[in-house]
């Protein structure tokens, strides 16, 4: 009788703490969402801090030193990032983004342009965007990160300020992966550190502003955002800059030469 009830009694606590743990879960986590927390990005930490200064990039190096940086494209091809929290799938799409990016650059010694790829008679292609290979357990290319997953999926167009396209004229690649923790404030540090970087922008200009190209060719999604491509810019500069609803825009040339050395 007495080891039937000692049974009893454990078997009754072990319930007990099951439902206690599993009411935990549900108080702080978002339904049919899980938490990336064994989706390690050190690998891709490795290959930036080792070959990415100032926003450029020792592609020599990295050709030479491609294990981290194919370690963390190994990984993320058999991630199944859909069920992550909305910052977690950001980091991670964002991260493959550039990674993929960097590791396109590497597999070609010598490149001068991402536009040079595919180029056929003299005249450059977005061949280097279309690619397909596997991430996120999906076949797609650069272009079905950007715009089938990024720019539609999330709606946000502070994220056009943290992809990299290996270009003079794209915002400067970070030393350190993307991370869910902090993402809204990195993202506002991100635009604001863009659109006060002259070469790429000029907002203070006599003749109104000069925004990057980046500003024309997704108009839509900043506008979407705050109405007009100056008040985003305003947002985004806050009492830095002042910058005037009617204000001109001009849209500087776009550099694609590489954003590194060999």
């Amino acid at each position: 009788m007495g080891g039937w009830l000692r049974a009893n009694c454990l078997r009754i606590c072990v319930t007990s703490l099951l439902v206690m743990s599993l009411c935990w879960i549900s108080l702080f986590s978002t339904p049919g969402q899980a938490i990336a927390v064994d989706f390690s990005y050190a690998s891709l930490d490795t290959a930036l801090t080792r070959h990415v200064r100032e926003g450029r990039v020792d592609y020599g190096a990295l050709s030479r030193d491609r294990g981290p940086l194919s370690r963390f494209i190994l990984a993320a091809r058999d991630a199944r990032p859909d069920g992550w929290s909305r910052a977690e799938r950001i980091a991670f799409w964002v991260n493959v983004y550039n990674a993929r990016v960097l590791d396109g650059v590497a597999r070609r010694p010598g490149l001068k342009s991402v536009l040079d790829v595919g180029k056929t008679v003299g005249i450059p292609t977005m061949g280097f965007f279309r690619e397909k290979a596997v991430s996120g357990s999906r076949r797609i290319s650069l272009n079905d990160i950007e715009h089938e997953i990024i720019r539609k999926g999330f709606h946000e167009p502070r994220l056009h300020f943290v992809l990299n396209c290996a270009s003079i004229s794209c915002p400067a690649l970070p030393t350190h992966p993307l991370l869910a923790a902090g993402l809204d404030s990195t993202l506002d540090a991100a635009a604001r550190s863009f659109l006060l970087d002259r070469t790429k922008n000029e907002l203070e200009s006599a003749s109104g502003l000069k925004l990057s190209s980046i500003f024309k060719w997704y108009r839509e999604d900043f506008m979407a955002a705050a109405g007009t491509l100056q008040a985003f810019v305003q947002r985004q500069v806050g009492s830095r800059t002042s910058i005037p609803a009617n204000a001109p825009i001009r849209f500087l040339d776009y550099d694609w030469s590489i954003n590194g050395h060999w």
